[in-house]
């Protein structure tokens, strides 16, 4: 049977670390890249068995390549510290470690969930996010949107089994999850030349919300896909401002205190 490390990146996740370490306490080795959090996580990683390397934040790729580097095992499962393994996908991946796999890489499906509530539509649905890789076949790349690139003819395989995704558990978690990874996201477009003019700083938000809602199906995810809806145009409606906002300085902008 195949070995299998497990790299975890973090910083001040002591609230949530714990129900990811927990499900993959099975795993050969735990490595924990950490960037120096000031609550509990490096305590809380150690208490399970992982590994902590301290690593000021370089991105979503390089931090991940580095925890691969540090990794002991054939294959590696790539979490973030708000993803929890089910017990149905932890057994298809054990099965592919004791019978071997067709792929050098795989994508899990992931399921969302937003204010405790699981969301099976909407834009973020399906969602298959690169997470297992075999050591030495493939790295990271990219920056908010990572993924990964295999050697040789960069096919993934898909793990249907589900991956769970609790990064919205609160509106508070949903507030600072946004407006990190809008600013990531907003840095690349404006990196790309994206230009962003009114009208679309309108009207992009409010097309958004009813992609998800109304096309992409989380209506039928109830009250919380509505609510969900919302707030993936707010998502859009942050993105987009940020990019604005730098466009106008860029060109002389209104003047600043001081």
């Amino acid at each position: 049977m195949h070995s299998l490390s497990v790299v975890v990146i973090t910083y001040n996740e002591e609230r949530k670390l714990r129900q990811c370490l927990d499900p993959v306490s099975w795993a050969d080795d735990i490595v924990v890249v950490d960037s120096f959090s000031t609550d509990a996580t490096v305590e809380i990683a150690e208490t399970c068995n992982g590994r902590v390397f301290q690593r000021a934040w370089s991105g979503f790729a390089d931090q991940r390549n580095f925890g691969m580097e540090q990794s002991r095992g054939d294959w590696i499962l790539f979490l973030d510290a708000d993803e929890y393994v089910t017990g149905d996908l932890a057994e298809r991946i054990r099965e592919l470690l004791r019978n071997g796999a067709d792929y050098d890489a795989y994508k899990v499906h992931r399921l969302e969930h937003f204010l405790g509530f699981p969301m099976r539509h909407g834009t973020l649905n399906p969602s298959y996010q690169p997470r297992l890789l075999r050591k030495g076949k493939g790295y990271w790349t990219g920056g908010a949107h990572a993924h990964i690139e295999v050697n040789g003819n960069g096919e993934l395989g898909l793990i249907h089994e589900d991956l769970y995704h609790d990064s919205h558990n609160t509106l508070s978690d949903f507030i600072s999850r946004i407006n990190q990874y809008t600013s990531v996201d907003a840095e690349e477009r404006i990196e790309a030349g994206q230009r962003v003019g009114r009208l679309r700083l309108v009207l992009s938000p409010l097309g958004m919300a009813w992609k998800c809602y109304i096309v992409k199906g989380a209506f039928r995810d109830g009250f919380p896909g509505f609510l969900f809806s919302l707030c993936m145009g707010i998502y859009s409606f942050l993105r987009l401002v940020k990019v604005w906002q730098r466009e106008s300085q860029a060109k002389g902008g209104p003047p600043r205190d001081g």
